[in-house]
């Protein structure tokens, strides 16, 4: 072979290395333009995600052995576990790995200091650990107040170590977030529930800006009936400067920081769910998209369940993922799951995850692979 052939070869082999690299970034993400209109709960582009760096197939989980009575949900804080019930003391709390019990605590009752209804520990509630203490900032649905919940005097004390930090917010609140002193993120139900509109509340002030109002433009034709449609959860990141509204019904989420320095929709699929298209489709037809969201101070992670509504009834026909990504909404892994389950949390200090089936009450641990470094 001459030198030219050698280099022309060498040249080659070059030029299809990276166009392999070109595609595989391509397949990887990619922005495409939206409609600005109420049909989408987007901005202005969108970054489509359909292949993750990195994917591990988790094994069948093993039942832990406890029984789990009245279960609801559950967190993980540093070494606890916060297991929800539907018992008056709604709130049990377990010590990780050994799972043993530290105690019940939270009352039903119309005291100021007791709760309508129980407070599940993975939605409105802010956890954060002040001076060898763990605290939980818990929002009521139904009073319009905000309780300081002291974890380490009230399982050292075996009574609740409760504290009213402010008693008139706004009632019967969707989401809601903790940014700072007297200053939160809410979003409400307004125009007979078509809309669900996102504010920020400061020293009892409501206000909107430019980046809310461009989410809030979305909205349904009939509130009873597809209301549902837009329902989210919504997560703050760890440093508090980043909002991560997961969809339940929508093949997309988003990522945004207050400032407008970041401001991303990220889909899993390249056509977007148009509300006004599902609309028409029967209840039964409808995708339950997500499931469950879980922020940590690198990542964040959504359980991907893309199950129909009458099978997710049934019988499921589709494996739960675990989609991860960064704060800056870049895909880091994917984790596919061979047992069903509605919701999760990892133990990275013990490299394990726990998934809970509210269908079946099956709660489970499986071994978490080193992935996230």
């Amino acid at each position: 072979m001459t030198i030219k052939s050698r280099l022309n070869q060498l040249v080659f082999l070059m030029w299809a290395v990276l166009m392999a690299c070109s595609q595989k970034s391509d397949q990887t993400i990619f922005v495409q333009d939206v409609p600005q209109n109420s049909n989408f709960m987007t901005f202005d582009s969108v970054h489509v995600v359909n292949r993750f760096p990195k994917i591990h197939v988790i094994e069948k989980g093993v039942d832990l052995g406890k029984e789990f009575i009245g279960m609801k949900d559950f967190e993980i804080v540093d070494s606890l576990m916060v297991v929800s019930t539907t018992f008056p003391k709604f709130w049990s709390i377990y010590q990780l790995p050994a799972l043993d019990s530290l105690g019940s605590f939270l009352s039903l009752g119309e005291g100021p200091k007791e709760f309508a209804y129980p407070s599940i520990a993975s939605d409105k509630v802010l956890f954060r650990s002040e001076r060898n203490d763990i605290t939980a900032l818990i929002y009521q649905f139904s009073k319009g107040n905000l309780l300081k919940f002291n974890l380490n005097p009230s399982i050292e004390l075996g009574q609740d170590s409760l504290e009213l930090v402010d008693y008139d917010l706004p009632l019967f609140l969707f989401d809601f977030l903790i940014l700072g002193p007297d200053h939160y993120f809410l979003r409400q139900p307004e125009n007979q529930e078509t809309k669900q509109n996102r504010y920020l509340l400061f020293q009892g002030q409501l206000s909107s800006n430019a980046l809310l109002d461009q989410l809030n433009r979305a909205e349904v034709s009939n509130g009873m009936l597809n209301m549902s449609l837009m329902a989210s959860m919504t997560r703050l990141s760890p440093e508090r400067d980043k909002i991560l509204e997961m969809y339940f019904r929508l093949n997309y989420f988003n990522l945004y920081a207050l400032d407008g320095s970041l401001k991303k929709t990220i889909a899993i699929e390249p056509n977007l769910d148009d509300l006004s298209l599902l609309e028409k489709v029967p209840q039964p037809e409808r995708n339950y998209r997500f499931s469950d969201v879980r922020v940590y101070d690198d990542f964040f992670a959504l359980l991907h369940l893309n199950e129909l509504e009458q099978d997710f009834a049934t019988e499921r026909k589709s494996l739960p993922e675990i989609l991860i990504f960064d704060w800056e909404g870049n895909p880091i892994s994917k984790l596919v799951f061979e047992d069903f389950f509605t919701s999760f949390d990892f133990d990275l200090a013990n490299q394990k995850v726990y998934t809970f089936d509210s269908q079946t009450d099956r709660f489970k641990v499986h071994e978490l692979p080193l992935i996230l470094n």
